[in-house]
């Protein structure tokens, strides 16, 4: 038996409910998303207002003249101040590439899963036009005044009952015709 490369068998059927989920699929990603980038434009503006805040009054810190209580003092804590600073600095910036990086991954696991989406109910709807298609091609070669002998289905065809209640159909036909 010949193997089909064609899974649009029926163009409008397969498109329409691949493009129908996805549609679907798409809204609720859509809702999700925006929901999610809403969050996150959200607590980056916070996270970039705190470090500008943190950054202002560090700078104030140490613009004012203060005067050391013991000389070696007062130098170990600036410069533990300094490492601090920098330190939350660079996980606020982290946090934030981090956020953006998310965002982004989110997005394209979005498109993939549609693509993904799409090639599955294409295959499915495939299963289930093949069986329509060949049933037709039957249908239209009675009319005709021929009577085909009908092919089994393919393993991972569906509608196998109902095609079986049409060969038994066209059996029924043939012997009334003998």
């Amino acid at each position: 038996m010949k193997k089909r490369k064609t899974y649009l068998i029926d163009k409008k059927l397969q498109l329409k409910a691949a493009f129908y989920v996805i549609a679907l699929t798409a809204v609720f990603s859509i809702i999700i998303m925006a929901a999610i980038s809403a969050s996150i434009v959200y607590n980056n503006e916070k996270i970039n207002n705190i470090n500008e805040i943190e950054n202002n009054i560090f700078q104030l810190m140490q613009d004012s003249v203060v005067t050391p209580i013991a000389g070696n003092e007062f130098v170990n804590i600036s410069e533990l101040l300094v490492k601090n600073h920098e330190r939350n600095l660079k996980n606020i910036k982290s946090l934030t590439d981090y956020n953006r990086i998310l965002l982004i991954t989110l997005l394209i696991c979005v498109v993939l899963q549609g693509i993904l989406l799409f090639v599955l109910i294409v295959r499915l709807t495939h299963r289930i036009s093949g069986p329509i298609l060949v049933m037709s091609n039957y249908m239209k070669e009675i009319i005709e005044g021929k009577m085909p002998n009908p092919r089994p289905l393919r393993d991972k065809d569906e509608l196998k009952e109902f095609y079986d209640l049409f060969r038994e159909m066209v059996n029924s036909l043939k012997k009334r015709n003998m």
